[in-house]
């Protein structure tokens, strides 16, 4: 059999009892060094040291032992040195129990201090060797709560300490020993770091709020947010609100899981906004952004209703998916548009992430403490908000430099575009001097007898030199208008006057095509607003000049009224019957037409921009009964009460005056009753003879006359027939009613029917309100001169004036010849000279009904002569005389410097003897008497 070698544990035993107990002294000795931890020798001033490799540890899972059993010797003997892996405490173990022992070879007590982190544990026991229970120190007088324990070591002893510890969640442990210089260093390192972050954080939240305000960038404001978050986040981890509990999970409460999410919610906002991405070519990374975002939001409503372990889920879960998509955009859009901004957003991006995941990896390995973690992670929050902030300043002083550009540049081409309309100017100006005496011949030879060839001859040459001259209009505005040279001019302005304006300029085309033009301005604008009335008039004169090139049948409607859900947004209407708009027009209003496709309209291109430049928007839109329509809006200032002296116009006179519109249109009828009910008139309409006679005599039967009729002259019949009817019908009775005639501006009335049929006044379509209601007061013999800029301000009676002194100044001698003949047709006095100071000259030694201003002559021109003339009527305290400039320069920004000069009305050549008859009339009532 084989043979066995005696060894230590299979050799036979000494037979002396005393060698026996020896030997398993021995032995019990050895076992016990064998699992114990080592013995921790403290001094006065060793420092922190971590408990880690000096502690011995019992698992109680369910919660059995207590003190007592824990000294038995029984219990004693389970005690077994922790591992690091240890200090990772489970929610699965009920309670856990460490012995450590510590030794001091001094000849004095060594104080020390036990800390137990985490602060927020449910039991922390201390108790001596001898069951001794130790309390927890208080630690109110300290910033934030924290586990501390005294433990006084004797003098040359070695004392064993147990501590219990309860926690219900997983998190790492941390026990360290310090003596009382070393705890407070360490709390005073610690509080120093955390005020040097919420230092950092609180100026980056102060710096983008007045950013946000200074800038009114957004960004700054979202920001500003998310520095708020992480301030927020770091007062509740560090406890100095409720109780600390650290930014690693879990957590207590929804405090910080609300906190944590919007900080992710946050970021995501800050990227979409940025943004991160190509703004040129964006693909569906903004789509992909706001999906994210929607699942953060989702993310959060989990978060609330779920348990804490959905809770961390959901934060493991969103933070890297967030992080990862976010880094792939925006390398993919760098890679795109080598955009240095989004360089910097994506280094700043991957050194953060980096850190982040080394950390997150060396607390999972118990590398570093729980502690030193939460102060990376804070570290990192406030590195982000940095970054954040970092890269709005760049973006903001790249958006400076941009724009300083850019204004360079508008500069440079402003110059230029103004040296060409300058030029443009003097083409215009070059080619309508000659075609204004051309045409102003073919209008006096229209007068004389001609054959019916001659006729027609002249009319093909008027009607060419006036396409000719449209053409020029045309290629001007096209040539000269460029929206980034808009400014527009914050003025007071009166809309209702702006559009009577614009109106009164196409009283001759609608004459022309006898069309009926309505103006329907509601009761709800206001009088006063704030806005550029040049942009305006520019504005209407393009949208009215395309109503009636499609105008083919029925009536032009012009609908003015306020937006109830914005202060100073004006909506306007004009709708006509006739050519539809088409698919280039439509293009063309939503300024979407390409150069490519050519923009065949170029007034309603111009029209787009100007809208688009006072915030408003434009629409067409076509009824079923064939009604074609161009709706559009714009906004504009409202003054304040305080800052502005409203015009009171006294509509006293009008009050309770009975008004017969008697007119073939309803919807004319509605406008003017609608207009007059606004100034307390009240209103009868009829839509022919028998309906008028009728009203008339219903009235006086109810003694309640009338006493204002205003007749369409183009009635069934006659207008001037039926004005001559009831003057004859009335003229007996005690209140006549007074007359009043509506024609077209080319619609010249015998001076003799117009007194036999008791008509005192013809006004001029189309009508507008300001007109009507100048008309009205005018002939209740209201004082028109409290009403500024009015039609009738100048005190000439239309029917008693035999002739009017006209005084031209005119430096070509064609232009003031054929000029001379025109006015010597209609019955008028001429005086000429050929500059603006001889003009000025002799207006001082003589009086003149009417004053006919070329603009552009030698020695003085026409701005200078009209400033000189306003200033010797103020000097002499002369009634104002009117002052019609004549010009052949069509641009509008000129037409507003010879109003501000003095002058009354621009007219732009050539001249048309009836439209030059209807300007004369209009501001002096003068009107050729036939007789």
């Amino acid at each position: 059999m084989p043979s066995t070698v005696t060894t230590l544990l299979t050799a036979p035993l000494p037979e002396s009892k005393l060698a026996k107990h020896l030997l398993c002294a021995v032995l019990l000795l050895l076992s016990i060094t064998a699992h114990a931890a080592p013995i921790l020798t403290v001094t006065s001033n060793q420092g922190a040291i971590s408990l880690n490799g000096f502690s011995d540890l019992i698992e109680d899972a369910n919660k059995l032992y207590r003190i007592d059993d824990i000294l038995s010797t029984a219990v004693n003997r389970q005690f077994r040195p922790a591992e690091s892996g240890d200090f990772n405490l489970s929610q699965s173990i009920g309670r856990y129990w460490f012995r450590f022992t510590l030794s001091n070879t001094s000849n004095e007590i060594i104080q020390q201090l036990l800390q137990v982190m985490p602060v927020d544990l449910n039991a922390a026991q201390l108790y001596t060797e001898a069951g001794q229970h130790i309390a927890p120190m208080s630690t109110d007088d300290l910033i934030r709560t924290e586990t501390l324990f005294s433990i006084p070591v004797n003098a040359n002893s070695s004392t064993s300490y147990y501590l219990s510890l309860e926690y219900p969640f997983d998190r790492q442990l941390e026990l360290t020993l310090h003596d009382y210089t070393s705890f407070l260093g360490d709390v005073s390192q610690r509080e120093f770091l955390n005020a040097l972050f919420f230092g950092i954080l609180i100026n980056l939240l102060v710096f983008n709020l007045i950013n946000a305000v200074l800038h009114r960038d957004s960004l700054f404001l979202i920001t500003a947010i998310y520095a708020l978050l992480v301030i927020s986040g770091q007062v509740t981890a560090w406890g100095y609100i409720g109780a600390p509990q650290g930014l690693l999970p879990p957590w207590n409460g929804y405090g910080l899981i609300l906190v944590i999410l919007g900080i992710s919610l946050v970021d995501l906002v800050y990227a979409l906004r940025l943004p991160v991405f190509p703004l040129g070519n964006p693909g569906r990374w903004p789509t992909i952004i706001r999906l994210l975002i929607i699942v953060d939001i989702v993310g959060v409503a989990l978060s609330i209703i779920g348990n804490d372990t959905t809770a961390v889920i959901t934060i493991y879960t969103l933070f890297p998916l967030n992080s990862i998509a976010l880094l792939f955009i925006a390398l993919s859009s760098f890679f795109q548009t080598y955009n240095r901004l989004i360089f910097y957003y994506i280094v700043a991006r991957i050194l953060i992430v980096l850190i982040l995941s080394l950390t997150m990896f060396s607390y999972s390995l118990s590398i570093i403490t729980a502690t030193s973690t939460n102060l990376i992670l804070i570290f990192l929050a406030t590195v982000t908000g940095t970054t954040h902030t970092a890269l709005l300043i760049v973006r903001h002083h790249q958006r400076e430099r941009k724009q300083n550009l850019d204004e360079q540049s508008i500069t440079i081409l402003g110059a230029v575009n103004r040296a060409k309309t300058d030029i443009l100017a003097r083409i215009t100006h070059d080619i309508r001097t000659p075609m204004s005496a051309m045409l102003g011949v073919s209008e006096l030879l229209q007068e004389t007898r001609l054959t019916a060839n001659q006729e027609d001859h002249v009319r093909t040459l008027q009607r060419s030199g006036h396409e000719l001259l449209q053409l020029l209009e045309e290629a001007s505005q096209a040539t000269r208008f460029n929206e980034n040279d808009i400014e527009l001019s914050n003025e007071l302005l009166s809309v209702p006057e702006i559009i009577d304006e614009s109106v009164s300029g196409f009283r001759n085309i609608a004459a022309e095509q006898s069309l009926e033009f309505i103006c329907d301005i509601d009761s709800n604008v206001n009088e006063k607003l704030i806005g550029d009335s040049s942009r305006i008039r520019q504005l209407l004169s393009h949208v009215m000049n395309n109503a009636f090139e499609h105008y083919e049948s029925g009536y032009i409607l012009l609908k003015v009224y306020s937006s109830s859900l914005k202060q100073g947004l004006l909506n306007f209407e004009l709708s006509h019957r006739g050519k539809p708009f088409s698919t280039l027009e439509k293009l063309a209003l939503n300024g979407s037409t390409s150069e490519q496709d050519g923009i065949i309209n170029t007034r309603l291109a111009i029209v787009s921009q100007l809208i688009a430049r006072m915030n408003g928007s434009a629409a067409v839109r076509t009824s079923p009964t064939g009604v074609h329509t161009l709706r559009f809006s714009i906004q504009l200032g409202v003054p304040n009460n305080d800052d502005v002296n409203t015009l009171q116009i006294r509509t006293g006179l009008l009050s309770n005056k009975r008004l017969l519109v008697v007119d073939s249109n309803q919807t004319f009828c509605k406008v003017v009753s609608k207009q007059c009910s606004n100034w307390g008139m009240p209103a009868f309409t009829a839509n022919s003879d028998s309906a008028a006679i009728a009203t008339i005599r219903n009235q006086s039967l109810l003694n309640a006359p009338i006493d204002i009729i205003l007749i369409d002259h183009t009635l069934p019949g006659g207008g001037l027939t039926l004005a001559q009817r009831i003057y004859d019908e009335t003229k007996d009775q005690r209140n006549t009613p007074i007359g009043l005639m509506l024609a077209h501006a080319n619609i010249i009335f015998d001076r003799d029917k117009l007194r036999a049929a008791g008509i005192r006044r013809v006004l001029s379509k189309p009508l507008t309100g300001i007109a009507l209601r100048s008309a009205l007061l005018a002939e209740c013999h209201f004082d028109a001169n409290a009403v500024s800029h009015l039609p009738d301000q100048y005190q000439t009676d239309a029917l008693t004036l035999n002739s009017l002194e006209c005084l031209i100044a005119e430096d070509n001698p064609t232009n003031a010849q054929v000029l001379t003949r025109m006015l010597s047709s209609l019955g008028i006095t001429v005086h000429r000279v050929e500059n603006g100071q001889q003009a000025v000259n002799i207006f001082m030694r003589k009086r003149f009904d009417v004053v006919i201003m070329d603009i552009e002559m030698p020695i003085m021109d026409g701005d200078e002569a009209t400033r000189q003339i306003r200033q010797f009527e103020k000097d002499e305290e002369r009634e104002r005389t009117p002052i019609i400039g004549l010009t052949a320069n069509a641009l509008d920004e000129q037409r507003d410097s010879y109003l501000r000069a003095g002058m009354d009305l621009h007219l732009v050549k050539p001249i048309r003897l009836w439209e030059l008859a209807e300007a004369i009339k209009r501001w002096t009532g003068y009107q050729k008497n036939k007789s």
